[in-house]
């Protein structure tokens, strides 16, 4: 590999291979998509477990996931008797494929049982399944870490990155649509036999995805000679990692928005747009924003080598944040379905950036470091961006009780649906916007610099 192939704009990866190492994700986008979508109103308004056990089960779990995941990291990143043969990913992401889809799966089987009477078998059922899920789940995830470390130009990164998009809102679009076309409100049983009907094709493309996940010959050499850090001396050293911690920072907040706001959706029609579930409209609304998404990458592709990562971060964020003004006051279903084609839209600018952006981070702190632990950083970024899913809980938990959200009744007091309104757009809005003007005044990771960090990297042979 030149020197030249590695940071100008040469292709190093045929397009099949790039397909192919985005269809191993399929599976991680569509279990996402339905777990968003589906498990807190699954959980309170189906299976009527208090919103506070539920609010509890999902902070317990999403702390968990946030050590679980720099650990996984850490523990890939360590050489074993696989990894001469097979490398440091591929073994964990071949492994874990099976028990992510059977524990999503059991995340909609809970226990028969009067859950409002009795809550603590359902409460602790939703917990153990969904951290055995998180782990199995954050296996196959190790995927994401072969990013930087495989895909080394420019132009690998970005027909990655295009085709990721693809492929991670074909999962979205299984994970929203499936369930939506086959779950009946009242009837439990078909959340899970969704559920399986979903991971059907997910285990399709996971078959398809083994090649392109494979690591080869130069990156299991590199693996073999990397000496490893110990795990708190590099969460410390990622800490003190400024464009790091600031692009973690981001992260967040644009995770947070995505999480409310599909989480949300069942509330929204039902109790914003009155409604009824059976009309399609939730299956509408998703459509059209996972289309805008798609029909952007284009756009923003065309845009991206002209104003560089970080601007188009900043472009699509800013955009968004206008998009959710008008929500606030919208109530049909045409205006809220023009509303998710501007921010399907405006994210499609900030969900085809985020990979190019991290690996942009990564160069910069493998630099730093003086070799390459994309395992453990990746796991650290996960570490910081699972915050969302601590904070989206709390903030549903914290409305619906304030608001005195009610899930047996048909309609909401104006109270309460101003809540709902607040935990999709306003409140993760804001974080946004803060998290925002943060990263426009702090981090510095131009174009230049990251070609030049590049430059010296393949110098060390890193």
């Amino acid at each position: 590999m030149s020197n030249k192939s590695e940071t100008t704009s040469e292709r190093e990866y045929s397009t099949s291979t790039h397909i192919s190492f985005n269809l191993m994700q399929v599976m991680l986008s569509a279990s996402y998509g339905m777990v968003a979508t589906h498990l807190f109103w699954f959980y309170e308004t189906e299976v009527l477990l208090p919103v506070l056990y539920i609010g509890i089960a999902l902070l317990l779990y999403a702390v968990w996931d946030a050590f679980n995941d720099p650990l996984m990291g850490y523990i890939s990143d360590k050489p074993n008797r696989f990894t001469k043969r097979y490398g440091r990913r591929f073994p964990f992401i071949i492994i874990f494929g099976i028990p992510t889809m059977l524990t999503f799966i059991l995340l909609f089987m809970p226990p028969s049982i009067d859950a409002k009477i009795n809550p603590w078998p359902v409460f602790f059922w939703l917990l153990v399944i969904l951290l055995m899920h998180e782990v199995s789940y954050t296996g196959v995830s190790l995927a994401r870490a072969l990013y930087p470390e495989k895909f080394r130009s420019d132009a690998d990164r970005r027909i990655n990155a295009a085709i990721g998009i693809i492929t991670f809102n074909i999962g979205l679009f299984m994970g929203f649509l499936v369930p939506m076309f086959l779950v009946r409100e009242g009837d439990v049983s078909s959340y899970w036999i969704a559920a399986i009907i979903l991971m059907i094709p997910c285990f399709i493309f996971y078959l398809l995805g083994i090649t392109g996940v494979r690591e080869n010959e130069v990156m299991i050499t590199r693996a073999l000679e990397t000496r490893r850090d110990p795990f708190f001396k590099t969460l410390k050293a990622a800490i003190k990692r400024k464009n790091f911690m600031i692009l973690a920072l981001l992260s967040i907040s644009t995770q947070i928005f995505g999480i409310c706001l599909m989480a949300s959706i069942y509330y929204y029609v039902k109790y914003i747009l009155l409604l009824p579930l059976e009309s399609q409209a939730s299956i509408l609304i998703m459509v059209v924003w996972l289309i805008a998404g798609l029909l952007s990458v284009p756009f923003w592709m065309k845009i991206l080598p002209k104003v560089g990562n970080k601007k188009l971060q900043i472009i699509g964020i800013v955009l968004a944040l206008c998009f959710i003004i008008p929500a606030l006051f919208i109530r049909t279903l045409t205006l809220a379905l023009v509303l998710v084609a501007l921010l399907g839209f405006a994210q499609g600018a900030t969900t085809l950036v985020r990979w190019p952006i991290f690996s942009d981070t990564i160069d910069e702190v493998s630099l730093l470091d003086g070799k390459r632990q994309e395992g453990v950083y990746q796991g650290v970024f996960v570490f910081f961006d699972r915050i969302a899913f601590i904070l989206q809980p709390i903030i549903f938990t914290v409305v619906h009780i304030l608001t005195r959200f009610d899930p047996e009744a048909e309609t909401q007091t104006l109270y309460a649906q101003q809540g709902i309104l607040a935990a999709m757009f306003w409140i993760p809005g804001l974080i946004m916007l803060v998290a925002c003007l943060i990263f426009w005044k702090i981090y510095d990771l131009t174009p230049e610099k990251s070609l030049s960090i590049r430059s010296k990297l393949e110098e060390l042979n890193l």
